[in-house]
């Protein structure tokens, strides 16, 4: 004899059992998509950011523009003179690093793993060599004020252990 509850009993078990297992599935998979959604975010302010200096970089009359309008004037002639260039060429340089700095921003607001975080805080370690970056990094007015405060830390943690090694 088959006792009928008993396979009904197992069925039901069975199937919410199943009906769980699907809503733990979908609950990933709305995770998954919600992260992918932010990356492409993160890329396509990463992109904005790109357009602006290279508007800025291939046009001189741009770059001029966006110096007066943001009142960044003692800024770039005193980081021009300082390089020997123009305020007009200083905006463009200063906004080209600023863009790796938001492209690396990016990867890391993406980055969940060590070993591409050790990766990651290699290349900026080495960015950071460089004067320019480094003034970028610490003076400049659309670098560290627009980026996620975390990243900040993280830059500013790699910063503090060079100047610990120094």
């Amino acid at each position: 004899h088959m006792n009928w509850e008993a396979i009904g009993a197992s069925g039901e078990i069975l199937g919410a059992a199943a009906f769980v297992l699907t809503l733990g599935y979908l609950a990933i998979q709305v995770r998954h998509a919600k992260n992918a959604t932010a990356d492409q975010n993160r890329l396509e302010r990463a992109r904005g950011v790109r357009e602006m200096a290279l508007a800025m970089i291939s046009n001189p009359e741009v770059a001029h523009d966006q110096i007066k309008s943001f009142g960044w004037e003692e800024y770039y002639e005193d980081l021009g003179k300082a390089a020997g260039i123009t305020p007009e060429r200083a905006l463009s340089v200063d906004w080209a690093n600023a863009y790796y700095f938001w492209m690396y921003w990016g990867q890391y607001a993406s980055t969940t793993h060590k070993d591409d975080l050790a990766e990651l805080a290699h290349v900026i370690d080495g960015l950071l060599d460089t004067p320019g970056m480094r003034k970028t990094w610490e003076t400049s007015p659309h670098t560290r004020g627009l980026l996620e405060p975390k990243f900040v830390e993280f830059v500013d943690a790699i910063l503090a252990g060079k100047d610990n090694k120094d």
